[in-house]
C-alpha cells in the first residue's frame, strides 16, 4: 500500500556500503539514487516529476540521459538528465511500458506497451504491429510483449510473454521471423521451448541471443538462426543458492569482464555470472533474497543497464520506485 505521509527532501546519496555475504563474499560498491526517492518511498501522486511509480524498463542514451517508463497513469516516458533528479515528461503511453530500447542509429525510443500488445516508437508514434491484436496465431502478432532490443542494423527483437517466443522484425517492421521458442506458442522447459520469457539481449559480435526464461528460472542462449537454446545461468530450480535464479527479468553482457549481469527479480538481487561459470555472485541486493528499501537492498529489481565500459550499472528497483546506480570498477 502506498504511504500518504509527507516525504523528506530528496538528496542524491553516494555512500560506500560494505556488506559481507557468506555464500558469495562481496563488498557492495558505491551506491546512489539517480531517480525516485532514495529511501524507497512510492508516493501516490503522478504529477510530481521527481517521483516514480513501480516503474518498468530503463534505457540510457549516448549523452547519458536516463529514460524511464513510469508505472502509473499517465504512464509517462520520463527523461532524467545526468545529475538531475527532476524528469521531463516527453511522451505518454496508453498503458505500462514494460521495457525500453534506443535505436543506436536514429535514437528513437522503442517501448513494449504490455497491455496494448504492441511496441510504440517515439517520436514517430508508430506501432509494431500496425494493428495490434492479442494472439499467437503467427509471428506478426505480439501478445503481452516484454523485452526489446534494437541492433545496429535496426532489426528489432521482441519477446512475447504469452506466446513464449522471441521474434526478430526487420527495420520497417513489415516482416518477422522466430528466433527463440516454438511456433505453437507452447511453453516448456526443454532446449527448444521457453516459459514466460522476459528480458533479452543480443550480442552482435558473436551473433548470440540471450533470453531470461522467467518461469524456468534460467537464462537461455541461442545462436541466431538456431532455435535450440543452451542454459548459461540458473536452470537449477527456483531458489536463492548461488547457482539458482528466481524469475530472472533482465540481462546485460559485459565484454570487459566477460560476465552476464542478471536481474534476479524475486530474489531481490543482481547476479554477476561469469561466462562459463556454474554459479553467480551477488553484486547488488541480498544474496539470500531479502527485500528492503535500505540503500544496499533492492525490492523487485526489474531492469538493468550496464555502461559500455562496465564502470557502473543502473537498476530499475521497481517496488522501491527508484533507479539505483552502482559503481562496479
Amino acid at each position: 500500500m502506498f504511504s500518504t505521509k509527507s516525504y523528506p527532501l530528496r538528496i542524491q546519496l553516494h555512500l560506500p556500503v560494505y556488506v559481507i555475504y557468506l555464500a558469495s563474499t562481496i563488498i557492495q560498491p558505491n551506491i546512489s539514487t539517480v531517480a525516485g526517492f532514495y529511501n524507497g518511498s512510492c508516493p501516490t501522486s503522478s504529477a510530481n516529476l521527481t517521483v516514480l511509480h513501480t516503474q518498468g524498463g530503463i534505457a540510457v542514451s549516448n549523452n547519458g540521459t536516463l529514460y524511464v517508463g513510469d508505472g502509473a497513469s499517465p504512464y509517462a516516458l520520463l527523461a532524467f538528465e545526468p545529475n538531475n533528479l527532476t524528469a521531463k515528461q516527453i511522451f505518454t503511453y496508453s498503458n505500462w511500458a514494460a521495457y525500453l530500447s534506443i535505436d543506436p542509429v536514429t535514437s528513437s525510443i522503442y517501448a513494449t506497451v504490455f497491455n496494448q500488445n504492441s511496441v510504440v516508437i517515439w517520436p514517430s508514434n508508430r506501432t509494431i504491429p500496425k494493428n495490434p491484436s492479442p494472439n499467437c496465431s503467427d509471428v506478426l502478432h505480439l501478445y503481452k510483449p516484454t523485452g526489446i532490443f534494437i541492433d545496429s542494423l535496426g532489426n528489432i527483437y521482441i519477446t512475447s510473454k504469452w506466446c513464449n517466443w522471441v521474434t526478430k522484425w526487420n527495420p520497417n517492421a513489415t516482416n518477422a521471423t522466430l528466433v527463440a521458442g516454438s511456433l505453437t506458442a507452447a511453453s516448456g522447459s526443454d532446449s527448444q521451448h521457453l516459459n514466460t520469457p522476459y528480458g533479452l539481449f543480443v550480442d552482435e559480435i558473436h551473433s548470440l541471443l540471450y533470453v531470461t526464461d522467467a518461469v524456468n528460472n534460467r537464462v537461455q542462449r541461442f545462436a541466431l538462426g538456431n532455435l535450440t537454446g543452451v542454459t548459461v545461468a540458473g536452470g537449477n530450480g527456483q531458489g536463492t543458492a548461488s547457482n539458482q535464479l528466481n524469475y530472472p527479468s533482465a540481462i546485460r553482457i559485459s565484454q570487459r569482464d566477460n560476465s552476464y549481469y542478471i536481474c534476479d527479480y524475486y530474489n531481490n538481487r543482481i547476479q554477476r555470472w561469469a561466462i562459463g561459470a556454474t554459479y553467480g555472485v551477488t553484486i547488488a541486493g541480498s544474496s539470500t533474497g531479502v527485500a528492503g528499501s535500505a540503500l544496499n537492498l533492492l525490492n523487485g529489481p526489474y531492469d538493468i543497464w550496464v555502461d559500455p565500459n562496465t564502470t557502473y550499472m543502473l537498476i530499475s528497483d521497481a517496488n522501491n520506485c527508484r533507479v539505483q546506480k552502482y559503481l562496479l570498477y
